[in-house]
């Protein structure tokens, strides 16, 4: 246990796309499967807020855990453990959808939470930590809960999104960044990496040197959140060709 929860980690380092790490991504897709494929059974029962609910308490109590390991292990800093990520940000904003079950936090959190937490997923920054460590556990459930929190409210309340939801969001991440520069300066953190890219190999390493990737860094969120919107446009275009093809068939 005191191997689990120290801050010495001395095993093998965590390495991308490793056996464990493609484990807990399909772990992750199968449990989001199992949401949509009893989305209707979820909408219709009682079942619905404990489901909610269960799901925002684990991404406070997983986030506060953290918080408490950094504050006793002795490696909180102001720098670093402050909720300016984009992902701590969302993790407080989904748990508040969930609670509340409100579209209009859904509509900031479906494109903070998703474009957060997949890049997170796919490429973490563990700081070498690995399986079976607790840093291993709280970041791939802290992120994962937040890409299932989205599914939940998307498939089983289907909450939908148009274009302003796209440019709002995009409008409201760039807001937070305009606060997120000061607490920078004070603190000399990398809050949403406006100071510097992260140690670990991330998209980011292809977008130039600082701060000329933060340019290209706006022009690829506005890109995700237009590709994490075109669900809805697909979906919108079936439902009017399904209405389209159900009028015709109706004059037939």
């Amino acid at each position: 246990m005191d191997k689990f929860f120290s801050v010495y980690y001395s095993g093998k380092p965590f390495q991308l796309f490793s056996q464990v790490h493609i484990i807990t991504l399909l772990a992750i897709i199968i449990i989001n499967l199992i949401i949509c494929f009893n989305a209707e059974r979820l909408r219709k029962s009682r079942t619905d807020k404990f489901a909610r609910n269960f799901i925002a308490s684990g991404l406070l109590l997983t986030e506060l855990s953290f918080q408490l390991w950094c504050g006793l292990t002795g490696v909180w800093t102001a720098e670093y453990n402050l909720p300016f990520h984009l992902c701590s940000a969302a993790t407080i904003i989904c748990a508040v959808m969930l609670y509340m079950n409100s579209y209009k936090i859904f509509r900031l959190a479906y494109f903070w939470g998703l474009g957060g937490a997949i890049p997170a997923l796919m490429t973490p920054d563990l700081s070498g930590y690995n399986y079976p460590h607790y840093v291993f556990f709280k970041y791939f459930i802290l992120h994962g809960l937040i890409v299932i929190s989205v599914i939940y409210m998307t498939v089983v309340h289907r909450y939908k999104l148009n274009i302003r939801s796209v440019i709002r969001a995009f409008i409201y991440l760039n807001i937070f960044a305009l606060f997120v520069i000061p607490v920078n300066i004070i603190t000399g953190g990398n809050y949403l990496f406006l100071c510097r890219k992260p140690e670990a190999v991330t998209p980011l390493d292809y977008l130039g040197t600082w701060p000329w990737y933060i340019i290209s860094m706006e022009l690829v969120v506005l890109a995700m959140f237009f590709a994490l919107y075109l669900p809805f446009v697909i979906k919108d275009y079936a439902d009017r060709y399904k209405s389209t093809r159900s009028g015709l068939s109706s004059g037939i």
